[in-house]
C-alpha cells in the first residue's frame, strides 16, 4: 500500500471506531442499576473517544487544509460552536465544573469539543456499509425488547432495583430516563424507516419491517409526548421523500399500519395493564379508542390507494394535503400550549421554563451575551429548588438550555447550525435522493429537543448522525 494512503485509511478506521463507540458502546453500556447512569455514559464515551480524537487531530487538520484549500462553511460553523462553548466555560463562575459538566448532565464544553471533532472526522472519513447498519439494528432491537419486557412488569437484570414506585416505568432499557430514551429513538428509527422504504431485497424488507415494529413498541413504551413532537417535525421533511415513488408511499403505509397494530396489541395485552395506567398526554390518547383503529385504517387505505394516485398523477395533491395537516397540527399544538401554559404544564416544564426565562432577563448584559456556562444551570434554578424542593440542573429544552448556558451568541450559533442543516436539505433537493434518510433523524431530534435537554447518550448518537448527513449532503467539507 502506498504510504500516502495510510493516513486516510487510519482516519477511516478511526471514524468507524467513533461510530461504534457512539452507536453501540454508549447506548448499551450499563451497570447494575440506573443510579449515576448519565455520568457513567459520559465517562465511558470520553475515555473511549478522547484518545482517538487527540491522536488524529494533526492528520485531520492537515486534511482540512491540504493543498491550500479553504475549509468548508460547515466546518467553520462547527469550529465556532466548539470555541464558543469553551469560551463560555472559561467565563463562567467555575470553569472546571463547566468544562467537565459535573454539576449538570455531563455535557460540558469538553464533551462538546470531542463531539464536534468526532462529527468532523465522521463527515470526512466514515464509510457506511450494511454490516454497520446490522450492528446498530441489533443493538437497538435489544434495547427496545428490553424496554418492552420491563414495561410488561419484568425487572430484567434487576435494573429497576431501588427505584421508587413513581419512577418504575420512567426508566427504560439500557438508555435510562424516558426522555433520554425518547431522544435516542428519534435519532435511530427515522434512519431505518428510510432504509425500509428504499430497500429492494425481500430479506431486507422483512428485517427492516420487524425492526420497525420493535421501534413502534419502543415509541409506545417511552410514553413521552416529546417523541411524537419529534416525529411530527420529521414528517414535514419525510413526506417529501415518501411521495417520491409509489414504493416509498406503500412502505410508509406499512409503517403506519404497524404502529397502529402495536398500539392495539399494547391496549389489549394484559401484561401492559400497569404500564397503561401511567400513560398520559398524547400517548394516552393514542392507546385509547378509536386512535389505534383509525391509524390502522389509514395505513390500509394509503396502501390500497397509492398505486392509483401515482398512475393518475394526483399524488402531489395528497402530499399537499398531508403537509398542510402536519403544519396545522404543529400550529394548533403551539397555540394550545400558549393558551394552557402554566407552571404544571408538561410535567412541571412550565415552571422550569418560566424560572429559566426570568433568570435570563435578570442577568447582566455580559452574561446575556456569554451565558453562565455549559452545565452550570443549577445556579439558574436555585430559586426554583427553594420554592419547590426540586433539584433542577437543566432547562428541559435545548433552546433555552443554550440561551442560559452560552448566551445570545450561543443561541445565534444554534440557529445558524440548524439553518445550515435545513438549507442543505432544500438547496440540494435531498428528498429526491436517499441522502434524505440521513436528515430525518436530525429533524426528529430537533423536534424532540424543544422539550428535552441533551443527554450524553443522545449527544453521541447525534454527533454521528450529523457527520453521516454532512458526509452525504456536502461536497465542500
Amino acid at each position: 500500500m502506498n504510504s500516502t494512503q495510510d493516513p486516510d485509511k487510519i482516519l477511516t478506521w478511526t471514524a468507524v471506531y467513533l461510530g461504534a463507540v457512539s452507536c453501540l458502546l454508549v447506548p448499551l453500556f450499563i451497570r447494575s442499576s440506573y443510579f449515576g447512569l448519565i455520568e457513567l455514559k459520559a465517562r465511558v464515551y470520553l475515555y473511549a473517544a478522547v484518545p482517538a480524537v487527540v491522536l488524529m487531530a494533526v492528520p485531520v487538520l492537515h486534511g482540512l487544509f491540504d493543498g491550500g484549500k479553504k475549509c468548508g462553511k460547515t466546518i467553520i460553523l462547527l469550529a465556532a460552536i466548539a470555541v464558543w462553548s469553551l469560551l463560555s466555560s472559561l467565563l463562567s463562575l467555575n470553569p472546571a465544573l463547566s468544562f467537565l459538566g459535573t454539576k449538570g448532565w455531563s455535557v460540558g464544553s469538553l464533551m462538546t469539543l470531542v463531539l464536534i471533532a468526532s462529527t468532523i472526522i465522521v463527515s470526512r472519513y466514515f464509510q457506511l456499509n450494511s454490516y454497520m447498519l446490522l450492528a446498530v439494528m441489533a443493538a437497538n432491537a435489544f434495547i427496545n425488547i428490553l424496554a418492552v419486557i420491563q414495561s410488561a412488569g419484568i425487572n430484567a437484570f434487576g435494573l429497576q432495583n431501588g427505584l421508587i414506585r413513581e419512577q418504575y416505568y420512567t426508566y427504560l432499557s439500557t438508555i435510562g430516563n424516558a426522555n433520554s430514551y425518547s431522544g435516542y429513538l428519534c435519532l435511530v428509527l427515522p434512519l431505518f424507516w428510510g432504509a425500509f422504504m428504499s430497500c429492494r431485497e425481500w430479506s431486507a424488507k422483512v428485517l427492516y419491517g420487524i425492526f420497525a415494529a420493535l421501534g413502534s413498541m419502543g415509541i409506545i413504551m417511552a410514553n413521552s409526548d416529546s417523541t411524537y413532537a419529534g416525529i411530527g417535525v420529521c414528517l414535514v421533511f419525510m413526506l417529501l421523500f415518501v411521495f417520491g415513488s409509489e414504493q416509498y408511499l406503500k412502505r410508509s403505509a406499512v409503517l403506519v399500519f404497524l404502529h397502529g397494530t402495536c398500539l392495539l396489541f399494547v391496549r389489549y395485552c394484559p401484561l401492559f395493564a400497569a404500564k397503561k395506567a401511567v400513560f398520559g398526554g398524547f400517548s394516552k390518547v393514542l392507546i385509547n379508542r378509536p386512535a389505534a383503529e383509525v391509524i390502522c385504517l389509514f395505513g390500509i387505505l394509503l396502501y390500497l390507494l397509492s398505486g392509483k394516485l401515482f398512475r393518475s398523477g394526483k399524488e402531489r395533491y395528497l402530499l399537499i394535503a398531508m403537509e398542510s395537516l402536519t403544519a396545522l397540527a404543529i400550529v394548533l399544538f403551539a397555540v394550545h400550549t400558549v393558551l394552557n401554559f402554566n407552571d404544571v404544564w408538561g410535567n412541571g416544564r412550565g415552571a422550569i421554563w418560566r424560572s429559566g426565562w426570568e433568570y435570563f432577563l435578570d442577568l447582566p448584559l455580559r452574561q446575556k451575551i456569554t451565558g453562565i456556562g455549559p452545565e452550570m444551570l443549577f445556579a439558574a434554578f436555585a430559586r426554583l429548588k427553594v420554592e419547590t424542593g426540586r433539584n433542577v440542573v437543566t432547562a428541559h429544552s435545548d433552546m433555552l438550555q443554550i440561551l442560559l448556558a452560552q448566551g445570545l451568541v450561543g443561541l445565534g450559533l444554534y440557529f445558524a447550525f440548524w439553518g445550515r442543516m435545513v438549507m442543505l436539505f432544500f438547496r440540494k433537493r435531498l428528498w429526491k435522493t436517499n441522502t434524505a434518510v440521513f436528515f430525518l433523524p436530525l429533524a426528529a431530534y430537533w423536534g424532540q429537543s424543544l422539550f428535552c435537554t441533551v443527554y450524553p447518550v443522545t449527544a453521541v448518537v447525534f454527533s454521528i448522525m450529523t457527520g453521516m448527513y454532512l458526509k452525504n449532503a456536502e461536497s465542500d467539507l
